[in-house]
């Protein structure tokens, strides 16, 4: 078995491989990313994607983006590692740690001072292997998931629209001013914003929304529509979940309800991000604005994740909701390098 640098000719074979690896327990979905299977980390300045082969038969994948946010007090290069998957073939043979060992040497040798990836609740296998690996949970977080399913009131003053690009300046010190003090936020500005809209798949301006006031920024909402880099198909879900869906299916006749997505479903799901707010009643607006948005383009689903007592939480009032918890871990790859109690910042395109 070896490792190497994915290659744009991988493209079929790794999407191929990705449709047999499913994730979750409750809510079994298959997750592909289609139509470019590289769309997906090219939302970071700086990425690479491995693969692990056999043969010449490709037999898992790992990525890493690359990033430079706050880490103490100090602008530090840092790492995330996503999306790892293994044939169910060659599951327990090591291929894991090979492909991060093959991700630590690329983030050391372009001076990352740490390494982070995210493992959601109840993913046992993931924790234990990434603990083996020099991992430490650091923090849990939440990931609060909005059902999109009924209108609502968007009575505001003000103006709601996507932004104007002599607005970037303004939205830009919005963002650094909401995450100030926050490790792992990467500050930004005016170039910085447009960069990322110009890099990523699926976005534009018009994905970035603002609440003006009198020519103030209030509020700015960003939105990633993930059905333009991959397909989300629901595979299977647990008899509880199953039963719940009976339930709702019968109430759904009376009142308006989210709908639980069968096996067969196409889930239609957006991220946020970038995310920035005077106050999280300005945030509700611009989320509720969203919410019809997503309604009118048949978007069941949006998720964003932060810490457990953040304003950002308020902005869910009106909403039905799920809040899943995320274990962020952390390697550090120099002794005097450490995140401490300060609250973290998780950029939505690491979902």
């Amino acid at each position: 078995m070896n490792i190497r640098e994915a290659i744009p000719e991988d493209n079929q074979k790794l999407q191929e491989l990705q449709a047999k690896c499913p994730q979750g327990k409750t809510l079994v979905v298959s997750t592909v990313n289609t139509p470019d299977f590289f769309a997906r980390a090219k939302a970071y300045e700086s990425y690479k994607v491995f693969v692990a082969y056999d043969n010449d038969q490709i037999i898992g994948s790992a990525a890493c983006g690359m990033r430079k946010p706050v880490v103490n007090g100090n602008i530090r290069r840092v790492g995330y590692e996503f999306q790892y998957f293994i044939s169910p073939d060659y599951r327990g043979r090591g291929v894991a740690k090979q492909l991060h060992k093959k991700i630590e040497d690329h983030l050391i040798q372009n001076n990352a001072v740490l390494s982070y990836l995210i493992v959601i609740q109840g993913n046992l296998p993931a924790m234990k292997l990434f603990e083996s690996l020099g991992f430490k949970l650091h923090r849990t977080l939440v990931m609060p998931g909005l059902a999109i399913y009924k209108e609502m009131n968007v009575a505001h003053k003000g103006s709601i629209r996507a932004i104007a690009s002599e607005e970037l300046v303004s939205v830009s010190d919005l963002l650094n001013d909401t995450w100030q003090g926050y490790d792992l936020y990467e500050p930004t500005s005016a170039e910085a914003l447009i960069q990322f809209v110009n890099r990523t798949p699926g976005y534009s301006l018009n994905n970035l929304v603002v609440l003006e006031d009198q020519g103030e920024i209030l509020a700015c909402l960003g939105f990633w529509d993930w059905g333009q880099v991959m397909k989300i198909t629901m595979t299977a879900r647990s008899l509880k979940m199953q039963m719940m869906g009976s339930l709702i299916d019968i109430a759904r006749n009376f009142t308006p309800l989210p709908r639980i997505p069968r096996p067969g479903d196409t889930l239609k799901q957006w991220g946020l991000t970038p995310i920035g707010f005077k106050n999280s009643g300005c945030l509700g607006l611009l989320m509720r604005y969203l919410n019809n948005l997503a309604l009118q383009r048949g978007i069941e689903q949006i998720f964003c994740i932060c810490e457990r007592d953040h304003a950002l939480l308020s902005s869910k009032k009106g909403f039905i909701h799920v809040d899943t918890a995320m274990h962020l871990y952390i390697k550090t790859f120099q002794q005097n390098v450490s995140l401490g109690d300060k609250p973290v910042f998780i950029d939505g395109i690491d979902l």
